[in-house]
């Protein structure tokens, strides 16, 4: 078991939902090396099921919590996601986190 191992299980709920209520600026599928914005000024919402993603008021991604992958992005400022939709097709979401300002 190396530093880097690959899980086939995905995350735990526990690690999923820390993710939840999570403001992003954008989001962005990579599809075959390409990115494709899915839309902008939305929200990271985990439940015990699902892991969802709404911009612009709509809901632009949605996965089962089961098999599901999130790890924040190495600059800190938006996370990977790998998921499962309701069809069985793997999807790969990059959301980028909305500037806080206080």
């Amino acid at each position: 078991m190396g530093l880097f191992k690959k899980s086939q299980k995905g995350m735990s709920v526990k690690e999923l939902l820390s993710y939840n209520g999570k403001s992003i600026s954008y989001a962005v599928e990579r599809i075959n090396g390409d990115e494709v914005t899915l839309g902008k000024s939305g929200a990271i919402t985990v439940t015990e099921e699902e892991v969802i993603i709404v911009c612009d008021g709509k809901e632009v991604f949605r996965c089962s919590t089961k098999g599901a992958t999130i790890a924040t992005l190495l600059s800190g400022n938006g996370c990977d996601i790998k998921g499962s939709d309701k069809s069985g097709k793997r999807r790969h979401i990059v959301a980028h986190y909305a500037m806080i300002r206080e």
